[in-house]
């Protein structure tokens, strides 16, 4: 792809967060000026992808992006409400268009109908956005102004008008003479007052009274009251309501509920508006960011260097420039940190992708499905989360399609009628962790068998252990469907699930069980982050522990050798040195300090606690750590951070607390 077009695919990438975050807005109850705003958003949204998409070249897909925008047209008109199934549909309409934009990016073919999954749903609310006969289509007749006037209102302003009218909200009118100087800023303020407290349908030009001088405009205004109006003093020229909604005749009001009036919103906080990206946003490439992160990284050092220089001489004057030197180090971490934060964002980001998804599927399956995530504050890589993206839809959908049972199966088997399927992030040690559980039927071993053996997958009389059967479902083109649906069952899914997990430096794993369930859990390599770590002394190295798994640092009171037990809170406690941990050479018993560190347990083991020993505690700090190539393999460490006294080895706490538990094993065996 080219990369001229990059900034092109991050704008998209921005503008269906933005779509997605203000569609959930409407989810909830909100004035009707607030809704108004968001589907105008929306619609704005829309109309800026479809351009894009036709920047790009993909004529399909600026053609489906035309089509949701002519939906927003229809809701920002008045013909569509807003609803539960209309706000589900648009939902995956817009998940719909992501998805297949990311394709694209990713060199596969434009489909027929980036919409298929929701072809169906945007035809009925089509169909339902048809006028009826005889129904009334423009109001604007009934508002108390000038013909000329009613003729510069465009078809947007002219819906705009009736359907607030048809709702039962009244329409005023504000007269405001402006200074030349100052007519753009004031005429602005005024605006955004008025749509804070209703809608704003129209400004149009306003003829001046000969005394005056200035520029005139009169606003259009949907809304309960005027009051307090939002002019200076001698602005206002006049200020009335044009039209009574309690005048419109029987025969043409809505039928239907009417959209509930804008109430007057009480001082204090605003009622929530739909998401204003007002803050300037800059695209950089990122290898500008990395040179900058190199930059930043050699100017790091030279200050370590610098610093060890004045080490050297013991004289008083030199303090000011060491504390200078220090202040340096802690600006540069600030910066390291800054940039590392550009390239971070939220796990939330892509569980809010799923969710829509997990709504339409489970309708259209006919299986009731309880969505439940963990740990989206966690903050990862943009880049790691985008190619994330397609291996958790197609897990998802494998879920749903072949692993959650339809509700009759459920309760014969004594299950609850709705299904769950749980997603979470979290980091342990040197690894992210995405795991993903349903309580379905789990997978069908016999059936994998089965199938590997058509597929010649396996030999016969072979007898794979559930790994090997389980590793099996990864397979190109490997599925245990007969017939192929719109969901799943063609064999690609998985296959692409791990070539994009393998890809990326990390493994899957899956497990099952029969009538409970499974389990699929995604590991990767954690690149660069901040962490904030306790640092301590071994045998003249310096180490850093991550605070998150200390829980205690104590002195003792005699010299500890490794393998034996020390008192914590009236709790003996294993303890283990640091060094026989990472395979060091062990001196003789002098540690005074340990470090409690506990572990959860991943996969069910119990938590459990071990004093490791070490030579001396040198505080705390923030430590930018980087996942080193060459520390790929090495037992208990997670990566490294350059300082001034060399490079300190952050220790991997849930390795480190393994192989504690490995080396008093062997202790207690030579005994």
């Amino acid at each position: 792809m080219d990369q001229s077009f990059d900034d092109v695919w991050a704008e998209c990438e921005d503008l269906f967060g933005q779509a997605r975050e203000t569609l959930a807005t409407l989810k909830e109850p909100q004035p009707a000026h607030v809704v108004q705003a968001s589907v105008n958003a929306l619609f704005r949204t829309t109309h800026t992808l479809k351009g894009m998409a036709g920047m790009l070249g993909y004529p399909v897909f600026s053609k489906a992006a035309h089509r949701l925008e002519d939906i927003f047209d229809l809701m920002r008109k008045g013909r569509l409400r807003s609803t539960d199934s209309l706000i589900e549909t648009l939902e995956a309409g817009v998940l719909a268009l992501e998805s297949g934009l990311d394709g694209l990016r990713r060199g596969r073919p434009e489909p027929e109908d980036y919409l298929q999954p929701v072809r169906r749903q945007i035809g009925e609310l089509e169909a339902m956005a048809r006028p009826t006969e005889g129904q009334a289509q423009d109001l604007t007749t009934l508002l108390d102004l000038p013909p000329e006037t009613l003729r510069a209102l465009s078809d947007y302003e002219r819906m705009r008008v009736t359907a607030v009218l048809l709702a039962g909200t009244p329409i005023h009118g504000l007269g405001v003479c402006l200074d030349y100087s100052t007519f753009d800023e004031r005429l602005r303020a005024i605006s955004e007052a008025l749509a804070a407290r209703g809608e704003l349908i129209s400004t149009l030009p306003w003829d001046l009274p000969p005394e005056r001088e200035g520029l005139a405009f009169l606003l259009l205004w949907a809304g309960a009251t005027l009051e307090p109006l939002p002019v200076e003093a001698g602005e206002a020229l006049e200020s009335r309501q044009l039209v009574d909604p309690a005048l419109i005749p029987a025969s043409l009001r809505a039928p239907a509920s009417p959209e509930p009036a804008p109430e007057r919103l009480p001082e204090g906080p605003a009622a929530p508006m739909a998401p204003v990206h007002d803050g300037e946003i800059l695209r950089l490439p990122a290898q500008r960011v990395e040179a900058l992160e190199a930059r930043l990284m050699t100017v790091g050092q030279l200050r370590d260097n610098a610093s060890r220089l004045l080490r050297r001489v013991e004289e008083a004057e030199l303090d000011a420039p060491r504390a200078l030197l220090s202040e340096m180090e802690t600006g540069l971490l600030d910066v390291q940190k800054s940039l590392l934060q550009m390239r971070m964002v939220k796990v939330e980001t892509l569980f809010s992708r799923i969710e829509p998804m997990v709504k339409s599927l489970s309708r259209d399956l006919g299986k009731p499905v309880r969505l439940q995530v963990q740990g989206g504050e966690l903050e990862v890589e943009r880049s790691l989360l985008s190619r994330l993206a397609d291996p958790f839809l197609h897990l998802v959908r494998n879920a749903l399609d072949h692993g959650l049972e339809l509700p009759s199966e459920r309760l014969a088997q004594g299950k609850t009628e709705t299904g769950t399927l749980k997603l979470s992030a979290s980091q342990w040690g040197r690894n992210l962790r995405f795991d993903l559980r349903d309580d379905g039927r789990g997978f069908d071993l016999a059936r994998i068998e089965a199938r590997g053996l058509e597929l010649g997958l396996l030999e016969a009389g072979e007898r794979p252990d559930p790994d090997r059967l389980l590793r099996l479902s990864l397979e190109p083109g490997f599925s245990t469907q007969d017939q192929a649906s719109q969901i799943s069952g063609r064999g690609v899914g998985m296959d692409v699930v791990r070539s994009e997990v393998e890809s990326l430096g990390g493994e899957i794993h899956l497990s099952t069980e029969p009538r409970r369930g499974s389990l699929i859990r995604l590991t990767l390599p954690l690149s660069r982050a901040v962490v904030n770590c306790l640092k301590v002394r071994c045998e003249g190295q310096v180490f850093g522990i991550p605070l998150a798994s200390v829980l205690r640092v104590q002195a003792g009171r005699v010299p500890l050798r490794g393998g034996e037990r020390v008192e914590v809170l009236g709790t003996p406690i294993p303890l283990e040195s640091l060094q026989a941990c990472l395979s060091l050479r062990e001196p003789e018993a002098q540690r005074t300090f340990v470090v409690l560190t506990q572990q959860g347990g991943p996969a069910g083991r119990g938590s459990f606690e071990v004093a490791i020993g070490v030579d001396q505690v040198l505080g705390r700090g923030d430590v930018l750590l980087r996942s080193l190539p060459e520390l790929a393999q090495t037992p208990g460490i997670m990566g490294g951070s350059p300082q001034e006294d060399g490079i300190l080895w952050v220790v991997d706490p849930e390795a480190v607390l393994g192989l504690a538990m490995d080396s008093l094993m062997r202790r207690v065996a030579s005994v």
